[in-house]
């Protein structure tokens, strides 16, 4: 039996769907991909239906259309490097710092931890809890919350799956105090973490939601305790807001250029 290696087999027809998908996030429907793509509509619905198992795709308007999907999302701002997240995001950060004279930083989700990407300080007293590449625990940090809380059951059970640090005696570890901890902070649209990790330190952070509805990264702030936690809490909520939405439409840019790049 003869084989053709030169055959590029059924991965690259879900590919070819994908790369459709990603062009027209929102508006392409079974019809086109079929037509763009030359397909039987029989070939081209067992291929969508097989990205939407998998999550590289969503179904929206009742089936009808079709969008990137988070576990693509997620893939690809994984990939991203240093370099990408200072260029995109440095300049907002940075502005945020400069307007608030507090510690800030943003997180990234990387598989089911949560790790500091990009912060920016005018105190070195903080600058060592938010360095790039410092795992936030989602139990305890603000950022790190702010993330988790908008994941699936299943990265959140995940996530929780492993020991779960206790750096005071303010952090929990008990999976029913986290899990109302993640409520709170989906209903309330931020997230804090009060001498959690560390008893004379807090921090306040919110999700970063893409365009697609992804949180794959947080936006936070931190110092000393009566700082951070007093009657101007709702004016460096309302900063960290307008920063996550500046970064949403950056990193979303981003993500578009690197898919172009790449393809």
């Amino acid at each position: 039996m003869s084989t053709d290696d030169a055959s590029p087999g059924p991965l690259a027809r879900y590919i070819d769907v994908l790369e459709v998908i990603a062009a027209f996030s929102g508006a392409i429907t079974l019809a086109d991909v079929s037509s763009i793509l030359d397909l039987p509509k029989t070939t081209a619905h067992r291929l969508l239906k097989g990205l939407v198992r998998a999550g590289l795709a969503v179904e929206g308007d009742a089936g009808r259309s079709y969008y990137v999907g988070e576990r693509l999302t997620r893939l690809l701002h994984a990939g991203a490097d240093d370099g990408w997240y200072a260029s995109l995001a440095g300049p907002h950060l940075r502005a945020l710092t400069e307007a608030s004279t507090e510690t800030c930083y943003l997180a990234r989700l990387i598989g089911s931890r949560v790790v500091v990407a990009l912060s920016y300080s005018p105190d070195v007293r903080w600058r060592g809890y938010v360095q790039p590449g410092i795992e936030m625990p989602v139990n305890a940090a603000a950022t790190g919350k702010a993330i988790m809380a908008f994941q699936s059951k299943a990265l959140i059970a995940e996530a929780l799956s492993h020991e779960l640090p206790k750096p005071t005696i303010n952090s929990h570890t008990s999976r029913k105090w986290i899990e109302q901890e993640f409520a709170k902070v989906r209903t309330n649209g931020y997230a804090t973490c009060i001498g959690e990790i560390d008893e004379g330190l807090a921090a306040i952070a919110v999700p970063v939601r893409l365009p697609n509805g992804a949180v794959l990264h947080s936006v936070g702030m931190t110092g000393p305790l009566e700082r951070i936690m007093n009657k101007q809490l709702s004016t460096r909520l309302a900063a960290l807001r307008a920063t996550a939405a500046t970064l949403a439409k950056a990193l979303a840019l981003g993500s578009t250029i690197k898919q172009r790049s790449s393809s």
